[in-house]
């Protein structure tokens, strides 16, 4: 029997993700679509038992808080905002065209965790050390089940910590998911964790 019931999940389709804009902290709305597909989420996940004692935890940036707005529409959880669970910040290029982030942003070759696109982004090693206090935050919290929505990076790396890995394995391998993935991590007594699926989609 699971000690605690973690799931993630992805906001789900943005403006950003149509209009060929970066995200990052770009405060990007839902489309109409993604407000539907995040409804239809929240009615998935209410049959995954979701709305029976659940904690949430939300990113403050709109699309995220937007997701969670659905969401509620069928569980009724009052969210906890937090900075902390923001997408990357990608600095400069936070929210700018796609063409104008790639002419601008700073060469790189191969893979360099302290690699920044703009001087005043976050490095994968950034952002692993802003996720790593939430994930302490919700591994000792005496709450045992867990639902947060946030974004694809962030989630990553946190899904990344739930299963174990350290900040060099991400050298090796990652998770990455699309808009709207839903995932879930069982944790027992002895702290081991099982996950019983990654980034699946309602529907």
């Amino acid at each position: 029997m699971s000690k605690k019931i973690i799931i993630t999940v992805q906001h789900t389709e943005s403006e950003h993700h149509i209009n060929g804009h970066a995200g990052a902290w770009g405060n990007w709305n839902l489309t109409e679509n993604g407000r539907k597909q995040a409804y239809e989420t929240g009615k998935w996940l209410q049959n995954e038992g979701c709305g029976e004692g659940f904690v949430m935890y939300c990113s403050d940036l709109a699309r995220a808080a937007q997701t969670a707005e659905e969401i509620n529409k069928t569980l009724h959880l009052t969210p906890i905002m937090s900075e902390a669970i923001r997408e990357v910040n990608a600095g400069e290029g936070n929210g700018k065209p796609w063409d104008w982030y790639n002419e601008h942003k700073k060469p790189g070759s191969g893979y360099d965790p302290d690699y920044r696109p703009f001087p005043d982004a976050e490095s994968d090693r950034d952002l692993w050390n802003r996720v790593k206090p939430f994930y302490d935050e919700i591994i000792a919290s005496p709450d045992e089940k867990i639902l947060i929505v946030s974004h694809g990076c962030l989630l990553g790396f946190l899904q990344a910590m739930l299963m174990g890995f350290d900040f060099e394995d991400l050298r090796k391998a990652r998770f990455s998911g699309r808009s709207g993935s839903i995932s879930r991590f069982d944790i027992n007594d002895e702290g081991r964790v099982t996950a019983a699926y990654i980034n699946r989609r309602a529907g």
